[in-house]
């Protein structure tokens, strides 16, 4: 199965960086086929370890937060611009016929058209063409997706453009033109709701709001980048508000959570803004299923090798206590705070972080440095995000200091 996601354009590479973490936290093996203008293609491979791919594919649609949409890709069409036209059609048709075929195998279709229905009858349809490149030489979107339109009504489909029950997708990226069956959102009403989720947990908008938090989107693509699997521990020892604790904690990735701040403020805070959204409080669970404690992050009051997940956005700013104490202040803090992060992760699981400086990269000494990110907030602050690996409690950890050259 070649899957099609078509990625946010807010950042250029974190969308892309976030699916493939969630394809390794809902264990679906995959190879990149095509990255190009905001669409990336996978091949997912089948794996024991997945017995319901269809449920794992609505999974991961919730879960990611930079992504629009999730296609099946039928089709692919990479022909000429002179040709382009009957060549995607070409594809259409056969990628239709295919998919008829594979579905009378597995629903009995010969029994249906003993009865005289029709392949597709009772189901309806849309096409839709969508995708950053300008169309030339006359291809025109509405005559595509007529035409396209018309193949597959000849199959038995009715149209229906406000709810149909199959949305198909001629999705243009680079020279490819890939025709696709919409999985998420199914709907309209379906995407406005997303929308609508993420929206409502805007910081200005929670009972607890404090300035320079990250925004519910970001927050949930770095949850995501750590890879924590529902019922994971994820902990966040710099968490303020409790914005990242929040997305984490949603039924969406479904972790128990851990925060740790400074101040007693901002911890009850993080609690308050955690109980208006129910994290915790999924089906199931009989109580709060988060702790959030006044604490020091360079003291983490946690077992060695006892989470699996941390995300954090080490502080910095005015809003910081440790601002006024200076550059050596912070940066005692950092090392300090990174050494009790390597201690409670587990090995081989992740942690993010976040920073205003790219320096602290090189405070990551202990770890396994997997990805760089760069996301520009505004003109005067662009943040850091590093997502890292824990290495082996056996392995031999230095600092700076130690080092002999």
């Amino acid at each position: 199965m070649h899957l099609a996601f078509e990625l946010s354009g807010e950042h250029q590479t974190l969308p892309r960086a976030e699916v493939f973490a969630c394809l390794q936290v809902l264990k679906l093996p995959y190879a990149e086929r095509i990255f190009c203008d905001g669409v990336l293609v996978v091949e997912v491979q089948p794996s024991p370890l997945v017995p319901a791919p269809a449920a794992v594919l609505g999974l991961l649609s919730k879960r990611l937060a930079l992504t629009h949409c999730v296609y099946e890709v039928k089709g692919v069409s990479t022909s000429k611009l002179e040709a382009e036209e009957s060549e995607i059609l070409a594809v259409v048709k056969e990628a239709v016929l295919n998919d008829f075929s594979e579905e009378g195998q597995r629903e009995g279709q010969s029994e249906r058209q003993g009865e005289g229905q029709s392949e597709g009858q009772g189901e309806t349809f849309a096409v839709r063409v969508r995708g950053k490149r300008k169309l030339e030489r006359g291809l025109g979107r509405a005559a595509l997706e007529r035409k396209a339109g018309e193949i597959i009504k000849r199959r038995g489909y009715e149209v229906n453009l406000r709810k149909p029950s199959k949305t198909f997708v001629l999705l243009f990226a680079g020279e490819a033109c890939l025709f696709c069956l919409l999985l998420h959102p199914h709907s309209a009403e379906e995407e406005k709701e997303k929308k609508r989720q993420f929206a409502e947990r805007r910081p200005h908008l929670r009972p607890f709001f404090s300035p320079g938090v990250l925004k519910p989107k970001l927050a949930r693509a770095l949850v995501n980048l750590s890879g924590v699997r529902a019922g994971g521990l994820l902990l966040d020892p710099f968490c303020g508000t409790g914005g990242l604790l929040l997305e984490a904690g949603l039924p969406e990735v479904g972790a128990r959570v851990v925060g740790l701040d400074v101040q007693e403020k901002m911890v009850r805070g993080a609690r308050e803004n955690l109980r208006l959204f129910g994290v915790g409080l999924g089906k199931g669970r009989s109580g709060e299923d988060f702790v959030v404690l006044v604490g020091d992050a360079s003291k983490i009051p946690l077992q060695d090798s006892s989470v699996d997940a941390v995300v954090t956005d080490l502080p910095y700013g005015r809003s910081s206590l440790v601002a006024g104490s200076g550059c050596s202040a912070l940066s005692a803090l950092y090392q300090n705070a990174l050494a009790e992060i390597q201690r409670v992760l587990k090995p081989g699981r992740r942690a993010v972080v976040v920073s205003n400086s790219p320096t602290f990269f090189s405070l990551l000494y202990n770890f396994r440095l997997l990805e760089r990110h760069a996301y520009r907030v505004h003109k005067s602050l662009t943040r850091y995000v590093a997502v890292a690996e824990a290495k082996s409690k056996n392995s031999l950890n230095l600092s700076p200091n130690d080092l002999i050259i």
